[in-house]
C-alpha cells in the first residue's frame, strides 16, 4: 500500500498541517469566546494570537529550507506554546502538550534537522518556563484551564497530524530509495558477471571491475577497489602515461599495454565514458595483428591519398603554363593577326582554343577540389550584391547559349541582394550550373538562373528544360567524378567535377546544394547559402518557381525560333 502512495512534498505536509490548525482554532472560537473567566474581546484577541504561527506556516512553506524563515517559524511556535504554558500556569498540567508544537510543525514541512532544531528550541523553553513554575514567579489566573480546555483537542490534532505527515513522506520516500536500491542491485550484479572488461573509476582509483576485467588481467589481486587506475599498464612508463592521460579520457580513448596472460604484455584501447555522478566508466579493447594490419593500412590509405591530391595540385599547376601559352596562340590565330589562314588550318586552330579552354576549365576544377579535400580553401568574405554576380555570369554565357539556340534568361527581385561571401566562389558556383544546364540542354529550350534572399539565406536555383534525370541518378550526381547516364548525349565533354565543386563550395559557406529533376520536364538545382547580410539587404522574400519561368522562357524562345528540336541531355 505505501508503495502506491505518492510522496508529499514538504510543503504539501506544512499547508496540511497549517489547515488543521486554523480549522481546529474556527470550530473552537465560540466555546473559548464564551468562557466566563475571560471577556469575548481577550479571548478573540488570544484565538488571533494562536493563528499566527499556521499562517506564517502556510506563507513560508516553500522556503523552510532558508534559515531566516525556519527560525522564524520555530520562534512563533515556541512562543506560542511558552505562552499557552504561562497562561495556564507552568509544565505540569495539559499545557506540557503545547512544547510538541514547534517540532510538530517542522516535521509536517521540513527535514530531520529542522525538527531537531525546533525541538531543542522548544526544549529550553519548557526548561524556562519550568523553572519559573517551580521558583514560584508564575501562578495561573483563575479559570484559566477552563479557557484553553477546547484548544488541547485541536492541538493533539495537530501534532499527530504533523508526525504523521513527516512518518509517511520518509516510509515512501524509504521505500524509493529501497526499490532503486534493488535496481542498482541488479544491475551491479550484471556488471560484475559482464564479459567485457569493464572498470568503474572515481577519480584516479577503481571502485569495481567486472569479471572480464579479471579474464584479461588475471593478475590482479582480489580486491581491486582501491587500486590506482594507473597500475593496470605494463610498466612505469606507461602508467606514468596512463595517469596523465585520465584526465582527458571521458569520451575518448587512449592506448597502452597491460600483462596480460602469462605476465606477458598485451597492447589495449581503453575507451572512457563519464556518468552523472562524475565517475568513468572505462572498456578495455584487446588489439590483435589485424587490429595493428587494419591501422597500418588505414594510415597507408590516408597517406597515399594525401600525396595522391598533392600530385594532381602539382601536376595541374604545372600543366597550367604551357596551356596558357596553347591558348594565347590559338587565339592570335583564330584574330588573323598575321594574316589570312587556309581554311582547314583555321578550323583547327579554332578546335585548338576551345579544346585548350576546356581543359584549363577542367585543370581549374581539379585544383579547387585538390585544395577543398586538402582544407586549404580558403574563403575571401565580402560584402556585394548577390544579383551583380548572377547578371555577370549569365552575360559571359549569353552567347554560348545563343550559338546552341537555347533561351538563357534571369530572374532577379527589383532590390540588392546584399551578401557577405566569397565573390568567387559564388562566380564559381553559378558558372558551373550554367554551363552545366548549357550543355545539356536541347536547342530551341531555356534556362534561367533565379535569385532571392530568403530570411538569412540566398537562394540560387538554375533550371533546364532538358528531360531530366532518371529518380535513381539524382542523389548519386555531386559527387566526383560522377556523371547521370544519359550525359553521353551531349557533344560536349564533361570531367563529372562540376556538382561536386558546387557542394563543396557551398558547404564551406554552411550551406546546402539539391537536385529536383523530372522526366521530360527538366532539372533544377538549388543552392542555399547562409550569407544575406540582414542588416543591408532590402530583398523581399519570394517563392522559387524555377521551372514555370522555363517554361515561360521557353514559350518565348519558341516564337521566335520556331518548334524546338527533341534531345537527351540534362543538367
Amino acid at each position: 500500500m505505501i508503495e502506491r502512495l505518492p510522496i508529499l512534498s514538504r510543503r504539501t505536509g506544512a499547508l496540511i498541517a497549517g489547515l488543521i490548525w486554523l480549522g481546529g482554532l474556527a470550530l473552537t472560537a465560540t466555546s473559548v469566546t464564551g468562557a466566563a473567566a475571560v471577556s469575548p474581546l481577550v479571548a478573540g484577541v488570544c484565538i488571533a494570537i494562536a493563528a499566527i504561527p499556521a499562517l506564517a506556516l502556510i506563507v513560508m512553506r516553500g522556503r523552510t529550507d532558508q534559515d531566516l524563515p525556519r527560525l522564524t517559524l520555530s520562534l512563533l511556535w515556541t512562543a506560542l506554546a511558552a505562552s499557552a504554558a504561562a497562561a495556564c500556569g507552568g509544565v505540569t498540567g495539559l499545557a506540557a502538550m503545547a512544547f510538541l508544537l514547534p517540532p510538530a510543525a517542522a516535521s509536517a514541512g521540513g527535514r530531520r534537522g529542522h525538527v531537531i532544531e525546533a525541538a531543542a528550541l522548544s526544549g529550553f523553553s519548557a526548561l524556562a518556563i519550568g523553572a519559573l513554575q517551580f521558583g514560584g514567579l508564575l501562578v495561573a489566573p483563575p479559570g484559566a484551564a477552563m479557557v484553553f480546555a477546547p484548544v488541547f483537542p485541536v492541538a493533539a490534532a495537530f501534532i499527530a497530524s504533523g508526525f504523521a505527515l513527516s512518518a509517511l513522506r520518509s516510509v515512501a520516500a524509504h521505500d524509493k530509495a529501497d526499490r532503486a536500491a534493488r535496481t542498482y542491485r541488479v544491475k551491479s550484479a550484471a556488471f560484475d558477471a559482464t564479459s567485457a572488461p569493464l572498470a568503474v573509476v572515481d577519480g584516479d582509483e577503481i571502485i569495481a571491475g567486472s569479471a572480464g576485467l579479471r579474464r584479461l588481467i588475471p593478475g590482479l589481486p582480489r580486491t581491486i577497489e582501491g587500486l590506482p587506475f594507473a597500475a593496470l599498464a605494463h610498466d612505469d612508463d606507461e602508467r606514468d602515461q596512463l595517469a596523465e592521460a585520465m584526465g582527458r579520457l571521458a569520451g575518448a580513448s587512449t592506448r597502452t599495454t597491460i600483462r596480460g596472460a602469462g605476465g606477458r604484455a598485451a597492447a589495449v584501447t581503453i575507451e572512457g565514458a563519464a556518468t552523472a555522478d562524475a565517475t568513468l566508466v572505462t572498456s578495455f579493447v584487446r588489439e590483435n595483428a589485424d587490429s595493428d594490419l587494419l591501422r597500418r593500412e588505414r594510415d597507408e590509405a590516408l597517406s597515399d591519398a594525401a600525396a595522391k591530391t598533392e600530385y594532381l595540385a602539382s601536376v595541374s599547376h604545372e600543366i597550367r603554363t604551357p596551356l596558357n601559352a596553347i591558348i594565347g596562340f590559338s587565339e592570335v590565330m583564330k584574330a588573323r593577326l598575321f594574316g589570312p589562314l587556309p581554311a582547314r588550318y583555321a578550323e583547327y586552330a579554332d578546335l585548338i582554343h576551345e579544346s585548350g579552354r576546356h581543359l584549363l576549365d577542367l585543370i581549374g576544377d581539379v585544383l579547387d577540389m585538390s585544395k577543398i579535400e586538402a582544407e586549404r580553401y580558403e574563403l575571401t568574405m565580402d560584402r556585394f550584391d548577390a544579383g551583380d554576380v548572377v547578371g555577370i555570369c549569365t552575360k559571359l554565357l549569353r552567347q554560348r547559349a545563343e550559338d546552341s539556340g537555347i533561351t538563357l534568361e534571369t530572374d532577379l527581385p527589383e532590390g540588392e541582394i546584399a551578401v557577405e561571401a566569397d565573390r568567387k566562389a559564388l562566380r564559381q558556383i553559378l558558372l558551373n550550373l550554367l554551363s552545366n544546364a548549357i550543355k545539356f540542354t536541347p536547342p530551341g529550350g531555356a534556362v534561367v538562373a533565379m535569385a532571392r534572399g530568403e530570411g538569412s539565406d540566398l537562394i540560387i536555383a538554375v533550371g533546364d528544360s532538358g528531360v531530366g534525370i532518371a529518380p535513381e541518378e539524382v542523389h548519386e550526381l555531386g559527387q566526383r567524378f560522377r556523371q547521370a547516364s544519359n550525359s553521353s548525349d551531349s557533344t560536349e565533354r564533361g570531367s563529372g567535377l562540376g556538382l561536386s565543386l558546387v557542394r563543396s563550395l557551398a558547404e564551406l559557406h554552411g550551406g546546402t546544394m539539391s537536385i529536383e529533376s523530372r522526366i521530360n520536364e527538366g532539372t533544377t538545382v538549388t543552392v542555399r547559402l547562409p550569407v544575406i547580410d540582414v542588416t543591408a539587404s532590402d530583398a523581399k522574400p519570394e517563392t522559387l518557381e524555377v521551372h514555370d519561368r522555363i517554361r515561360r522562357a521557353q514559350e518565348a524562345g519558341n516564337s521566335l525560333s520556331g518548334p524546338a528540336v527533341s534531345a537527351t541531355g540534362t543538367a
